[in-house]
């Protein structure tokens, strides 16, 4: 049985891993490590990757790296490669959003005007459905998670919060009970779910645009 300490800076590395790891969730253990124990590595990253928008800004998308297939990343760390744990998230973090920036350039996030994009399907009336603009066209392509975030949060417009309740089944997440965790925290995962599923539309649009030539 694990012993829960109030100062969970004192655990060592494996200590902290089996709290953060434990069912059913021990929240002051997921608050010292994705709060303070990693703060810095995000703000690191958000620096150096993101225009320094702060380690907050991508802590949804760090909580759910961490946490997918059973806490995979915290279960592969041993202390036989020489590494703190510290160090050995660092590593992983940094290497898993680089490879989601390079993807994002990839496909020229930067240059695609998302608010062109939103307009279109904000404007779209079953009077114009026979007329099925390209950018419904490649909304037909997307998977059910991306219609449904597209569906609630752009063209209903409903804030994170008020759409919570219907996208969170699509979050992996040990934490079934969005409402047990911080908002911010499901904020965060929400808006990181818009920004992935912006840029499948996005993705499927160009696709669309170069195959209509």
């Amino acid at each position: 049985m694990l012993v829960k300490l109030n100062n969970y800076a004192q655990l060592d590395d494996y200590e902290l891993i089996k709290c953060v790891m434990a069912t059913p969730c021990i929240q002051e253990a997921h608050n010292y490590f994705f709060n303070v124990k990693c703060t810095p590595i995000l703000n690191y990253i958000s620096a150096a990757l993101f225009n320094n928008e702060g380690g907050s800004s991508i802590l949804g998308e760090f909580y759910e790296f961490v946490s997918a297939d059973n806490w995979k990343v915290l279960r592969m760390f041993s202390k036989r490669n020489g590494a703190s744990l510290s160090s050995y998230l660092s590593r992983c973090t940094i290497n898993y959003f680089l490879a989601k920036k390079k993807k994002e350039e990839k496909y020229k996030m930067e240059s695609i005007d998302q608010l062109d994009i939103v307009k279109e399907l904000d404007q779209f009336t079953q009077e114009e459905e026979r007329k099925m603009p390209p950018v419904w066209l490649a909304y037909d392509q997307l998977n059910k998670r991306d219609q449904t975030v597209l569906m609630l949060l752009v063209i209903e417009g409903k804030s994170a919060l008020e759409a919570a309740e219907i996208i969170w089944q699509y979050v992996n997440s040990k934490n079934k009970d969005w409402k047990a965790l911080p908002a911010k925290r499901v904020q965060d995962t929400i808006a990181m779910l818009k920004r992935r599923a912006l840029l499948s539309l996005s993705i499927e649009l160009q696709a669309y645009d170069e195959t209509s030539y």
